[in-house]
């Protein structure tokens, strides 16, 4: 299992429209890359709730392996995700491999 860890920022000049759109678009975001028949095992986006450092959405998922979370970041839908998300905020991405259990 690899667990896949986003941080996302929005830019001072993003409005509260394009914030929300964006927090929508990545909710669903795992299931329009496949979900679970992707290998995409589990998948939550949701406002940081801790926002002292300016961290604004947390994406939190769970790959099967390697293989399927490259797959998900070549997929149409998330390099579509990506180039808009892009133009109003900055992101962090943290990568481990873990013995956690999925169903």
């Amino acid at each position: 299992m690899l667990v896949h860890v986003v941080l996302i920022s929005f830019r001072p000049d993003t409005s509260a429209e394009q914030r929300q759109q964006v927090l929508l678009d990545y909710q669903g975001l795992g299931e329009r890359c496949g979900g679970k028949d992707a290998g995409i095992m589990f998948w939550q986006v949701d406002r940081n709730l801790d926002q002292r450092k300016d961290w604004h959405l947390v994406e939190l998922s769970a790959f099967r392996d390697d293989t399927a979370l490259q797959r998900f970041r070549e997929h149409p839908v998330h390099v579509q995700a990506t180039s808009v998300l892009r133009e109003i905020a900055d992101w962090a991405v943290g990568d481990i491999h873990s013995d956690w259990a999925l169903d």
